[in-house]
């Protein structure tokens, strides 16, 4: 099973992913390999285009940098952050296991702590 992100920014029950062919086309689109991207911490508008027209695919059709632009606006319109975006496709990205295992199972250990703390305070 893919490990996925839950991304109800522009719908309820979407998620985000991916996997291999995903990061590949990602690093395309870019022109940067997908530890380049990450490393330089520049999660901006670019990147989330292109990374929401790649890892959305599957929700939408006709997917493009387009669409999620007018998503991304009428998102920012609404009060929403650009860094929101980025955050959730990051830790997609993160999720896919590029970076290794040991990684991907502190991301999930972090989520579960969070989630255990934020039960514990209501």
């Amino acid at each position: 099973m893919k490990k996925s992100v839950p991304f109800e920014v522009f719908g309820a029950n979407q998620f985000i992913y991916f996997d291999i062919m995903r990061l590949a086309q990602l690093e395309q689109a870019m022109g940067r390999s997908i530890y380049q991207i990450i490393s330089s911490g520049e999660a901006g508008i670019n990147f989330c285009l292109n990374a929401l027209t790649v890892g959305l695919r599957h929700h939408y059709s006709k997917a493009s940098p387009q669409l999620f632009a007018e998503k991304i606006d009428k998102y920012l319109e609404e009060g929403g952050e650009l860094d929101d975006i980025a955050v959730l496709i990051v830790k997609a990205i993160i999720l896919s296991g590029i970076f290794g295992k040991g990684i991907t199972d502190e991301e999930e250990g972090e989520e579960k702590n969070a989630l255990a703390t934020a039960g514990q305070s209501e």
